[in-house]
């Protein structure tokens, strides 16, 4: 995958989330949720947009981002990408409403497939989604580690449904003092551990069958091989 990080591509991406705003603040207010794609299988998810939500880019996984690769090809991805994150922000309360209405209907959710946690505020939200609907198992990989430990340090522990993973990468490693499970990346020149759990490869089989993430406890590591 050639490296997409680059000033055209986040010039284009910004141009998208600022035509999204001027589409919600005139009246768009329609959350684009997934219900399944071909890794996940029948998980539901809501994204953002790659890059302008993720902290931690430049430098680590950016080059090989495959959500962005996808919103850099089809129009019609970075746009529901880029007016998911205008609801986000702009409009919350809308944006929740959705999410909620997504989850109580649904076994597996995922937070992100691109993009990330955008603030301490949404995360607060985030758990509270999770709380309201405790029939709904949650996955989040995370680069926003800040966030969420603040959380923990005031609160304790997450809801028994939330899985929060802190994701790694081959010269990023979490700052994790609750020992949350993290996901690090492997290939030729980077070998996997021995003792890290392998990605079973679709995340509704793995969460029917409690494996892989949804089943990774404090102090394990999920491996994903690099694509």
């Amino acid at each position: 995958m050639r490296n997409l990080y680059t000033e055209k591509v986040l010039d284009k991406f910004n141009t998208a989330l600022a035509e999204a705003r001027a589409e919600v603040l005139n009246g768009w207010d329609r959350v684009t949720i997934s219900n399944s794609n071909s890794k996940m299988g029948e998980v539901a998810s809501v994204s953002l947009m790659p890059y302008l939500t993720c902290p931690a880019c430049k430098g680590t996984c950016g080059p090989a981002c495959y959500a962005a690769n996808i919103a850099n090809r089809y129009k019609n991805v970075l746009r529901s990408y880029a007016r998911n994150t205008a609801l986000a922000i702009y409009k919350p309360a809308t944006y929740w409403a959705q999410v909620n209405e997504a989850m109580a209907g649904v076994r597996f959710f995922r937070f992100h497939v691109a993009g990330d946690i955008l603030t301490e505020g949404y995360f607060d939200e985030m758990v509270e989604a999770c709380k309201r609907n405790p029939h709904c198992e949650v996955l989040c990989f995370t680069k926003r580690y800040a966030y969420v430990n603040a959380w923990m340090d005031e609160n304790g522990d997450l809801p028994g449904n939330l899985h929060i993973l802190f994701s790694g990468w081959s010269n990023l490693a979490p700052t994790n003092p609750h020992n949350l499970p993290e996901t690090n990346v492997y290939d030729d020149q980077h070998p996997k551990a021995e003792e890290w759990l392998e990605c079973g490869g679709n995340c509704f089989q793995c969460g029917c069958r409690g494996l892989g993430c949804w089943q990774a406890k404090r102090g394990d590591v999920v491996a994903f091989k690099m694509h």
